[in-house]
């Protein structure tokens, strides 16, 4: 089996880890240790926590709010395996809250799904449902050929640019290859979606820094690193085709029109490197 190709199977299906920034935009402000809802699922187990990660250079993690079920928060009961969420534009950090889009894979309906959510900024980070259950399919025009989502990835220097947001989405398709996106979300009430660059394989674009990955997780920026001298970090987690061990890289893209990806830091067991905050999450 050749890098970034997966078969998907039922167990695949079940297995969720998505991390929602709480209290930040992307790109236009900067905290000391930003708050993260972790959600993740696998071998039945499903829970999410609340976990910061500090801005300087030491990027230390912690946790903040130990593992809950999903049933236990009133934003997440009823979700079968959470894919991605992106921030909807203009409902961050208002009013001590957040918005996201949560994007799900319903296992019953072989369908994707999504809610809309919003995240309390501080103790007890409570999650609320700010609109149910929607197709994605009947009300996303930008993913209309976009099978089994991934992750997302805000696109350096288009946040909030001409009322819009960017972002790349990666994704599969049915025989398991990895493909991204680009697509907007417009800033104002409609917050209308479109797509940007049709799908391109992430083998062909993102050599630089995506080669050997397993099967992708999730992507989030690094925090105090974004857009700076010219570049903003990610960490990238993957799961081991063979051992399905989770683990994470470091990626930078530049910000200017040509986006250029480079590798930062290698592969590392997130067991090993993240045991303050992620200790258990696999």
């Amino acid at each position: 089996m050749t890098n970034y190709q997966i078969r998907l199977t039922n167990e695949q299906e079940r297995e969720s880890l998505v991390l929602v920034k709480m209290d930040a935009p992307p790109e236009t402000v900067r905290t000391p240790s930003p708050c993260y809802t972790v959600m993740y699922g696998q071998n039945n187990q499903e829970a999410y926590r609340v976990i910061t990660v500090s801005s300087d250079e030491a990027h230390t993690d912690k946790l903040v709010i130990p593992d809950k079920p999903w049933s236990q928060s009133p934003g997440l009961k009823g979700v079968t395996t959470p894919l991605l969420a992106m921030p909807v534009p203009g409902r961050e950090s208002v009013d001590g809250k957040s918005e996201h889009y949560l994007i799900c894979y319903n296992t019953t309906k072989k369908e994707l799904t999504y809610r809309t959510i919003a995240t309390l900024h501080k103790d007890p980070y409570t999650i609320s449902l700010m609109v149910d259950d929607r197709s994605v399919s009947a009300y996303w025009n930008s993913m209309a050929n976009i099978k089994y989502p991934v992750a997302s990835m805000p696109v350096p220097r288009r946040h909030n640019v001409e009322g819009k947001s960017e972002h790349y989405v990666y994704h599969y398709d049915e025989q398991g290859k990895l493909y991204y996106s680009t697509i907007s979300i417009s800033r104002d009430a409609t917050h209308a979606d479109r797509l940007v660059v049709e799908r391109r394989p992430v083998a062909d674009w993102w050599k630089a820094s995506l080669t050997g990955i397993g099967q992708l997780a999730e992507i989030f920026p690094v925090p105090g690193q974004q857009d700076v001298d010219g570049k903003s970090q990610y960490y990238v987690f993957h799961r081991l085709n063979a051992t399905k061990k989770l683990m994470y890289r470091k990626i930078a893209i530049t910000c200017d029109p040509q986006h250029t990806d480079t590798l930062v830091t290698e592969d590392r067991p997130v067991a090993d490197y993240w045991s303050n905050s992620l200790k258990g999450v696999e």
